[in-house]
């Protein structure tokens, strides 16, 4: 599969409100079971619009939002309320090496970050690293069908195709969640 990087001068359209309309924060969390996670960790957060939604959905939580783009770091520090408040944590990364502890978090998310991706194994991989036994992984992207907006289909991942790349990852009780979001896929699973 290709992959296609997005074009950091495009910001503003990361940080579209507008977003939720076709990726409620509120539905992903419905399919994670409702967590209450103490440490959440967003790669690929961009300019930290659903880190920050994440964090209220869980208050008693610190969130990590990783990117591996500078200027996405620093926007999220002079645009977040939730950065001066010390609970979304901007972290620079790898696309491959986030540089966080093997085990910090209890829930990981990617949200239309799947067809970014060079290695989309290695990643996967990381997830699995970064988070707890028991921690919970979410992965939402465009869904390899035609949408009113979004990248070409041909870059694209099925719901499928993105569990079986949490399984190959050494995920385990991976779920696709069919018809939860009209233009993404969303799926979620479990470090064993």
């Amino acid at each position: 599969m290709a992959h296609q990087k997005f074009d950091v001068r495009k910001i503003a359209r990361l940080d579209d409100v507008g977003r939720f309309e076709t990726m409620k924060p509120d539905v992903m969390w419905d399919a994670l079971g409702s967590p209450n996670p103490r440490v959440i960790v967003e790669i690929g957060a961009g300019t930290g619009l659903f880190a920050e939604r994440f964090a209220a959905l869980a208050p008693e939580a610190t969130v990590y939002g990783v990117d591996t783009e500078e200027p996405m770091i620093e926007w999220m520090r002079e645009h977040r309320n939730s950065v001066s408040e010390g609970r979304l944590i901007p972290v620079l990364s790898e696309e491959t090496a986030v540089p966080l502890d093997d085990g910090i978090a209890d829930l990981v998310t990617m949200l239309n970050l799947h067809h970014e991706l060079a290695d989309p194994a290695a990643i996967y991989r990381e997830a699995l690293r970064l988070l707890r036994p028991g921690g919970r992984m979410l992965v939402v992207d465009w869904a390899a069908a035609e949408t009113p907006k979004g990248p070409p289909v041909h870059i694209r991942a099925s719901g499928e195709q993105l569990a079986e790349h949490l399984e190959n990852a050494g995920f385990t009780d991976v779920a696709v969640h069919h018809d939860r979001l009209p233009w993404h896929s969303l799926v979620t699973a479990t470090r064993p």
